[in-house]
């Protein structure tokens, strides 16, 4: 959000910025109310403060009974729709087989949702700012779904369209999954200097991408083996991506 950046890099006040981000998520709110029909503002509400906690769960999949015990999918479609137009959510299917085009591989039963700004769902979550840089086990879910999510807004900020995510049954998952030209590539999200990923360990031995991808706190650095090329970038420079994959 601009007016956080700004109050960031001339106070660097983190009450201040916090102060802010609450006004924003209220004044979402409060649009909910505005725009929203009667009957609709109830569940839109119910949705955006069901995410922090959807998003909590080992899997991280959106489970629309989980936003309100009796509510189904059916009841909370329309809701999350109105969610996704207004620009404040993203909806990450999944994909089992990433092949051309990705469209045709997803599951659309199969997703997660995250807000459209990392910042906001941090203090939605109630994460105290003090601890981003914290390294310990307490925090490293909380740490892991931030990085996720900011990843996520600088890819669509770049330009992609619709990044998916890849599971293979409950054994593997790469955070995201996006297609350049004829290029379906994998990203995985690292919230700290430790990069080990089974998951796209896995991937890579499966489908050879041309490239993959592994962001994290480390520096950029490319790996070529049997499987492809692997590029590290760290999660600062991830709005650079495009021009790393075109070369």
């Amino acid at each position: 959000m601009p007016e956080v950046v700004s109050s960031w890099i001339h106070t660097f006040d983190v009450g201040r910025i916090e102060s802010i981000q609450d006004g924003i998520i209220s004044n979402y709110e409060k649009d909910f109310i505005k725009y929203a029909s009667v009957s609709e503002f109830p569940k839109i509400n119910q949705i955006w403060n069901a995410i922090p906690a959807q998003l909590a769960k080992e899997n991280q999949k959106f489970i629309f009974a989980h936003v309100k015990q009796g509510l189904r999918a059916r009841d909370l479609e329309d809701s999350l729709q109105w969610l996704i137009s207004a620009g404040l959510i993203y909806k990450i299917e999944k994909v089992e087989r990433p092949f051309i085009p990705v469209t045709a591989c997803s599951d659309g039963t199969y997703f997660k949702i995250y807000l459209s700004d990392a910042g906001l769902l941090r203090r939605m979550s109630r994460f105290p700012a003090e601890v981003m840089l914290d390294t310990s086990a307490h925090t490293a879910d909380i740490r892991g779904i931030l990085a996720e999510n900011f990843v996520l807004t600088e890819l669509i900020a770049t330009g992609v369209q619709k990044p998916y995510f890849w599971k293979s049954g409950g054994r593997a998952e790469v955070d995201y999954i996006i297609a350049e030209g004829m290029d379906v590539v994998p990203i995985e999200v690292k919230s700290s200097k430790r990069t080990r990923s089974r998951s796209l360990a896995e991937y890579r031995k499966k489908y050879s991408p041309r490239i993959a991808v592994r962001t994290s706190l480390g520096n950029v650095a490319w790996h070529f083996d049997e499987y492809g090329q692997l590029l590290e970038i760290p999660l600062y420079c991830i709005w650079k991506l495009p021009s790393y994959i075109k070369g």
